[in-house]
């Protein structure tokens, strides 16, 4: 069948010679022989070398049986469940291999080992492949998540000052100044739905806790007061909605369609056209604030005055201690990253904590005893990171949700040449799935209770191994904003249950579903209730 292709193929480049010369071959012919060099070409990759050809085909693989077009895709789940159920009846290998869209090879990493060999080891030869780009840049931004090699490294090293750990701990007054607003609409909304038969209100937090994470990155990020909490329906709460919220299944069907199409991006759809408005309209307002802080620190660097304790957001970290290694653009690439990626994985990250600490009503209570035994004077005196950093179970709590359901479910790289990964030939190109959900619950690396929600487990000594918990990733390319992630997911989370009870109505079911982050299908309403004496 190869031979065949190289023969189909030879003839189009022939025809496409002569054709310059002899014009009497007919365009039907000539077309026919091109569409029909593509379709063995197709048909090569699709039905024979998978199954005959491959040198990844003696890899293990999943019991469950491929489809013929969609792969071992048609049994994929919202939440990566079935790469745990993969990996567990492989639980042997380092390796397995699946089979995507029109049985194009992945690779799926199920050990520690082969995890740190392509996270951490050859982190820079398994890259971003090219349709992950197309599909997220355009959302996300053209900043570090998605620069690779030496340019990563730079850009990493020159944004560390504004992430470090020195750094974070003076941004914590500011994730717990914006809590509290949080605590005060929602103490509003409990008082005003108050009856004689029932102190509690149901109340819809995903959308909420989406606003307070926006407040919050533009005013850790930009300095800039945003107010999204009290103003849902200003035009930049509606673009990030639009990003974000896509009507019904869409998100994940255009997700595909940008993956597999080139140039889909470009088509003027309504999902499209969305998201071209809601960037325009996040950049601008992005470029216009960055612009103005660089504007202010040009204006006083001939005095190089030290920077003001109001000035500690992101941004003007990066001008202060990026000693002008950035330009405009370079700045609004980077912020547009954090400013999109980082409000919605914490916005997922709680409400997830929400849903899991209503179903453990134990959990929920016994967090709530921490806060109120260490701090007895109330949520106004948490004051610092030291403050928050004192709460082990609240530790314990964050730590576990990000476990057990992290808000990002898997990741995607390619490998950019021939390379080996515990002593297996993995071809240049070959697609690695990293199933986070599925690591992060893997029995053999955190025992047979591995499934459940036990923040316990964080007491003492925790999983074998550093890969075993993936939701930051590990290696030169883990989360650079991991600190700042915790520390604010913590802030919000202690603001709440200090304050309040949560709980899911009883009978009531919620779906979850996977755009870019694993969240609630239309919400999570639950029911909120005062908690007296803080």
């Amino acid at each position: 069948m190869a031979s065949l292709a190289l023969i189909a193929l030879s003839w189009i480049t022939f025809l496409i010679v002569i054709n310059k010369y002899v014009y009497q071959i007919p365009n039907v012919l000539f077309y026919s022989l091109i569409l029909l060099g593509i379709s063995v070409r197709r048909l090569y990759y699709w039905q024979i070398h998978p199954f005959y050809v491959s040198k990844l085909r003696t890899l293990p693989q999943p019991t469950a049986k491929p489809h013929w077009l969609w792969g071992h895709f048609v049994h994929s789940v919202e939440d990566g469940r079935q790469m745990l159920d993969w990996s567990e009846e492989n639980a042997d290998a380092d390796i397995i291999r699946i089979l995507g869209v029109l049985n194009t090879e992945r690779i799926v990493p199920v050990s520690p080992r082969a995890v740190l060999e392509i996270l951490q080891t050859q982190s820079y030869t398994f890259v971003k492949p090219p349709f992950i780009q197309r599909s997220l840049n355009g959302v996300l931004g053209n900043g570090i998540l998605f620069a690779e090699g030496e340019a990563h490294k730079h850009q990493r090293k020159v944004l560390m000052p504004a992430f470090a750990y020195s750094h974070i701990k003076s941004l914590a007054p500011i994730f717990l100044e914006e809590s509290a607003r949080l605590v005060k609409l929602l103490h509003e909304k409990v008082a005003a739905n108050k009856t004689d038969a029932s102190d509690t209100h149901e109340i819809e937090v995903a959308r909420i806790l989406s606003s307070l994470t926006l407040d919050i990155i533009y005013h850790a990020g930009l300095g800039i007061q945003f107010n999204a909490l009290e103003a849902p329906e200003n035009e930049l709460a509606m673009a990030y909605d639009r990003v974000f919220n896509p009507k019904g299944n869409t998100g994940r069907v255009f997700f595909l369609l940008q993956s597999l199409i080139p140039g889909f991006r470009f088509i003027p759809i309504e999902r499209n056209l969305n998201l071209w408005k809601a960037r325009q309209t996040i950049g601008k307002f992005a470029s216009d604030a960055i612009a103005s802080k660089m504007a202010k620190y040009e204006d006083r660097a001939a005095e190089k005055p030290p920077r003001g304790e109001q000035d500690v957001d992101i941004l003007s970290v990066m001008i202060d201690e990026g000693d002008g290694q950035w330009t405009l653009q370079g700045m609004i690439d980077q912020l547009l990253t954090f400013l999109i990626a980082g409000h919605e994985t914490t916005a997922s990250a709680v409400t997830l904590a929400l849903y899991h600490l209503s179903l453990n009503q134990n959990v929920q209570d016994k967090l709530r005893e921490e806060l109120h035994t260490q701090f007895p004077e109330g949520y106004d005196s948490v004051k610092t990171y030291e403050d928050i950093e004192s709460l082990k179970y609240l530790n314990n709590v964050v730590r576990e949700v990000l476990r057990v359901q992290p808000p990002v479910v898997g990741t995607i790289r390619m490998a950019k040449e021939d390379t080996y990964v515990v002593d297996q030939f993995i071809p240049k190109g070959t697609l690695v799935n990293i199933s986070i959900a599925s690591l992060n619950k893997s029995r053999k690396l955190w025992g047979e209770d591995a499934h459940e929600f036990n923040p316990d487990r964080w007491n003492g000594r925790q999983a074998q191994n550093t890969m075993a918990f993936l939701t930051f990733l590990q290696g030169p390319r883990s989360c650079i904003g991991r600190r700042f992630a915790e520390v604010e997911f913590k802030s919000i989370l202690l603001s709440l249950i200090g304050n309040f009870r949560f709980a899911l109505k009883e009978g009531r079911t919620v779906e979850f579903r996977t755009s870019i982050t694993y969240r609630p299908r239309g919400g999570l309403p639950l029911e909120v209730a005062e908690v007296a004496g803080w």
